[in-house]
């Protein structure tokens, strides 16, 4: 509920303080007043845009600021998501400074546009001839039916429901994708993981490798080198060991002659002892030296195994290897798998899909029980409001699958002289019977949920004073459900109105200033008085007014 308005510094307004009721207010004032000004300022701040020419004086910033009650409208939890100190008597504030800059406040707590909007939707909708969207929103067309068929807890805990189906259903779709990006991963890095076991990388030693693989690539050479030697020892007439035997024979005699040729032979016979385990040497290792050509290849494919993997993995030893091998190992066991979840995700799926189900079918049950009643209470409203020939029709589609409403899509058709086609509503009505039809059906909505502050602006424009008078009668029921403003020029609407606040302008010091006055019991008659007859307020015109406030 609206329960203050101050507005300060804005178009033709300077200062302007007005305390709302409950109930059914009206406001009235010649074209041009400044009523739309008011409207202008509600609209900015339920979150409308701004242009240039808001502020009056270009000094001064223009503040405009609404304190509402919203213990019934919007609950704490609202303010809590967007991080805002709740109050149960909420104020929101906008301020423009002189360069045009906008600041914004709820409870005095710095908001974004997009944020005071979404307040704003909560606590005030604004209907004029040219303006009922919510009409033509399906959402708020379900709403209005699951409203009239007390369906809306049991619509509620499916909406509960269905929002954690649909978190489900797309976490299953996220986890298959993680399971299959994680079994394509695990896939790699076991491939690379068998490929550094396969190679048997422990107590490897490259060098000792490739010093074997050089000798066997050498093997021609060294195995002629062997035996070119063994052919020297084995020499008939002047092997190595033979011309020692030769020396030791000439040296012999003199081995008594002098200690120094004792000494000589010693060390010959020394050598020879030296040459004969070198022949015996080369001997066994020739014997043994054949070439192992299978021993060759797998030399071979063990160092280019490692240099590969090396050049694969761009490390630059074994070790570097095997620490490789050992990290891969280790993550391979960390990939947990999600079969299981996936499998608890499904069942979960499952058992709420034939939940939701059941749900579904019995709230679109209740609802098609109660459009037939819903379609006579919108048309009896209707005829109230001059519109005898007009009638709703709500087509209510059974879907195959589930949708944030249960089974459900609606249609509201409309159609308002007899013998015309039901067409949509945006397609069947003018803006005045729109208008109508809008009021109609928050008559209804009021009775059974809390709603917003309603402003009516001049949707009475163009219809005749017996119109007039049934719409009054409606209005006065709908104010008394919900706090009601409406701006009119019709007197018969104006006296149904519990508070009365007349807009006009004031000319003083060269300026043109548009202000608002709460009307007393006589300045209503007066005003009621010259809105049916004019400049000239007669007698009968005060009779009439008087009439109309005591009707």
């Amino acid at each position: 509920m609206l329960c203050r308005l101050d507005i300060s510094n804005y178009a033709l307004i300077e200062n302007l303080n007005l305390d709302f009721s409950s109930g059914y207010s009206v406001i009235t004032g010649e074209t041009g007043a400044g009523k739309s000004i008011l409207l202008k300022a509600l609209n900015l701040l339920l979150g409308g845009r701004a242009d240039s020419t808001i502020i009056k004086q270009n000094d001064k910033k223009c503040v405009l600021e609404a304190e509402f009650n919203i213990k019934r409208i919007i609950p704490k939890s609202f303010f809590k998501t967007y991080d805002i100190d709740y109050d149960p008597q909420t104020i929101i504030r906008r301020e423009f400074s002189p360069s045009g800059k906008s600041r914004l406040f709820i409870n005095d707590s710095p908001v974004v546009l997009n944020t005071l909007k979404l307040f704003g939707e909560r606590l005030m909708k604004i209907h004029t001839q040219h303006q009922t969207l919510d009409l033509f929103d399906k959402q708020f067309q379900m709403e209005l039916l699951d409203s009239f068929s007390n369906s809306e807890k049991e619509v509620s805990e499916y909406a509960n429901l269905f929002s954690v189906y649909k978190l489900d259903k797309q976490k299953l779709v996220d986890l298959v994708a993680t399971d299959a990006e994680n079994r394509k991963e695990k896939d790699y890095i076991s491939f690379l993981l068998e490929e550094l076991e396969e190679a048997n990388l422990d107590g490897v030693n490259i060098t000792e490798l490739e010093n074997e693989y050089n000798k066997i690539q050498n093997w021609s050479s060294i195995k002629e080198a062997l035996e070119s030697a063994i052919s020297i020892f084995q020499g008939a007439d002047n092997s190595p060991i033979a011309s020692l035997d030769t020396l030791l024979t000439a040296l012999h005699p003199l081995q008594q002659l002098d200690p120094f040729y004792n000494e000589l032979i010693l060390r010959l016979n020394s050598a020879k002892i030296e040459l004969q385990d070198i022949e015996s040497d080369i001997e066994s290792k020739n014997d043994l030296d054949d070439l192992d050509e299978e021993k060759a290849i797998l030399v071979k494919e063990k160092i280019e195994s490692i240099n590969a993997l090396s050049y694969k993995h761009n490390v630059n030893s074994i070790n570097e290897l095997i620490e490789l091998r050992d990290k891969l190992a280790i993550q391979i066991t960390g990939f947990g798998s999600v079969e299981e979840e996936i499998r608890e995700l499904e069942n979960s799926i499952s058992k709420n899909h034939t939940f939701l189900l059941k749900q579904a079918k019995e709230i679109h049950a209740k609802r098609k029980e109660h459009i037939g009643t819903l379609e006579g209470s919108i048309s009896k409203i209707l005829l109230q409001l001059a519109m005898p020939n007009a009638e709703i029709k709500i087509d209510l589609v059974l879907t195959d699958e589930l949708n944030s409403n249960g089974l459900n899509t609606i249609e509201f058709l409309f159609k308002t002289n007899l013998g015309g086609d039901f067409l949509p509503i945006k397609k069947s009505a003018s803006g005045g019977e729109l208008s109508r039809l809008m009021l109609a059906i928050l008559v209804i909505l009021a009775k059974t949920k809390s709603l917003p502050t309603l402003i009516f602006d001049e949707i009475d424009t163009g219809v005749s004073g017996e119109v007039a008078a049934k719409m009054a009668t409606v209005f006065e029921t709908l104010g008394k459900k919900s706090q009601l403003i409406t701006i009119t020029h019709l007197p018969q609407i104006a006296g149904k109105g519990n508070i009365h606040y007349h807009v006009f302008k004031s000319d003083s010091e060269d300026k043109t200033r548009t202000k608002v006055v709460r009307l007393s019991d006589e300045g209503r008659v007066k005003e009621l008085a010259k809105m049916m007859s004019g400049e000239k307020i007669t007698e009968s015109a005060i009779e009439n007014a008087k009439q109309l406030l005591n009707s």
